[in-house]
């Protein structure tokens, strides 16, 4: 009786996925519902669009355009225009080790035709958001249902990480919508041996990869997705997907990495210092990231659609999902554990989103819907308070910028009294930063360091005894800022 049963479920799932793996598009009604998903995850991430970069994250929105202001004048230098450049910390801008600069560039291009102004970055990253529900849609779409597909792109589109993280001016954006897209691509493809089939996937891949070095660990994956099982006749496209893939990707971190000062080196600095040498493992930041950023039910909702996935599912994709999901876990117990920044998180939302879709299209056609729409509801009512506070930033540091942009020349070098490099942005300059934790010591640095002014920024963490000793020192000349050499 219960193999029966069991039989009958199977058979359930299997021709409810059937008609989404053969239709193309999808019915009129579900590109009007797919629309309204995207007309509301847009609404979402207007809120702050006109905001300077000085909101939540703010020094890696800053250090974002900062890249996209130094490639101004050169933008048909190629390559070299793809090797970033900030302005901190020297006379000069100083190049650094970052991921491929995609949105510094359109960031560039768009100054150069439209003029400077914040909000064209934003503009840049919702789209690209917008793009990233789509995929989403069209993944979960492929490999279970158009309404999984529906539902997850719903989930998606609202929880608080992809809303807020949707219209940074930072990489995330572009990342999150190539590495989506790189995966339904080469679900699409799947089944084909022609070599040439593969190379878009294979393109998107190098591109994700390119732009957020975390995203190999959705190579195999996409491996497993476009080519499993594995066969002979399948060979020659594994070979030219994997070259096409991983080969951009090699090339350009190692020329990056090749001429930058070891204090510069972001990215293997992360991966060394942050992670691969860094034994204490903050469970309690990681839990609060995760319920600010997909609250507190939605992984609970993909667990059931993990079990879907491992025990009722008869879809091609299953390794795959398996293979996506240990990574994932695996890759939020190493490195989200041990960085306490919340958008780390961010390449393990598109499958929390997916298996979400897929637990709610186990339900029947009413209920299932019905259900659906009240978790997106619910997502959308907590996603609207839960991120306030991100969207808060402080007046007083584009106030400063302002003055030192106006009433400074433009060869001026800076020193800021703390680490965060945003007025280095605003204010068009460049210049040091004191990060010795020491106020005695960092008083003795200011002397050493060859600067024409000292910016005290208004959240500084200096002692009130290092503002005395700078008062009695340099004169002020602007708001918090005090002149070093005439």
């Amino acid at each position: 009786m219960g193999r029966r049963i069991n039989s009958r479920i199977l058979d359930a799932i299997a021709k409810r996925n059937e008609p989404a793996l053969q239709e193309g598009t999808g019915t009129g009604m579900h590109k009007l519902l797919l629309s309204a998903i995207l007309v509301v995850a847009l609404v979402f991430r207007l809120k702050g669009i006109e905001n300077p970069l000085l909101d939540d994250q703010a020094w890696r929105q800053a250090d974002t355009a900062s890249m996209a202001l130094n490639m101004l004048g050169r933008l048909s230098d190629i390559p070299s225009v793809f090797f970033p450049y900030l302005n901190y910390d020297g006379r000069v801008p100083q190049r650094v080790e970052l991921e491929f600069p995609f949105l510094p560039y359109l960031l560039a291009v768009t100054w150069s035709i439209l003029g400077w102004a914040d909000i064209w970055g934003r503009f840049w990253a919702v789209g690209f958001s917008l793009l990233a529900v789509w995929g989403i849609y069209d993944l979960s779409r492929q490999i279970f249902s158009e309404r999984a597909g529906l539902i997850a792109a719903g989930i998606y589109a609202v929880l608080p990480l992809s809303v807020y993280y949707g219209r940074v001016v930072m990489p995330e954006p572009i990342t999150q919508a190539f590495s989506i897209w790189a995966l339904s691509l080469i679900q699409r493809k799947r089944g084909r041996e022609q070599v040439l089939a593969f190379l878009g996937p294979a393109l998107l891949m190098a591109a994700a990869i390119l732009a957020k070095l975390p995203q190999l660990m959705l190579f195999p994956v996409a491996i497993l997705l476009g080519f499993w099982p594995f066969n002979q006749k399948k060979v020659a496209g594994l070979f030219s997907y994997t070259l096409v893939a991983l080969l951009p990707p090699m090339v350009y971190y190692i020329g990056v990495h090749i001429g930058v000062a070891a204090d510069s080196q972001f990215v293997s600095g992360i991966l060394s210092q942050q992670v691969a040498h860094n034994s204490v493992l903050d469970w309690e930041t990681l839990f609060r990231h995760l319920r600010g950023g997909v609250l507190v039910g939605i992984p609970f909702l993909a667990v059931v659609g993990a079990a879907r996935v491992f025990f009722l599912e008869r879809s091609p994709a299953r390794i795959a999902l398996s293979v996506w999901l240990g990574i994932s876990l695996l890759y939020i117990t190493v490195v989200c554990v041990r960085i306490s920044l919340d958008y780390y998180l961010l390449p393990v939302v598109p499958l929390i989103s997916l298996l979400s879709g897929a637990a709610l299209d186990m339900l029947d056609r009413v209920p299932g819907t019905i259900a659906g729409i009240i978790v997106i509801s619910l997502v959308i009512y907590y996603s609207t308070w839960i991120i306030q506070p991100k969207y808060i930033w402080d007046a007083r540091y584009l106030t400063q910028a302002v003055w030192l942009r106006e009433n400074t020349l433009p060869n001026s070098v800076l020193v800021l009294s703390d680490g965060p490099p945003m007025t280095f942005y605003y204010a068009r300059r460049v210049g040091f930063r004191l990060i010795h934790s020491d106020d005695r010591q960092a008083f003795q640095d200011l002397g050493k360091i060859p600067a024409n002014f000292l910016v005290v920024l208004p959240k500084t963490a200096r002692e009130e005894s290092f503002l005395q000793q700078v008062r009695q020192s340099y004169p002020e000349v602007g708001p918090g800022v005090f002149r070093l050499q005439n």
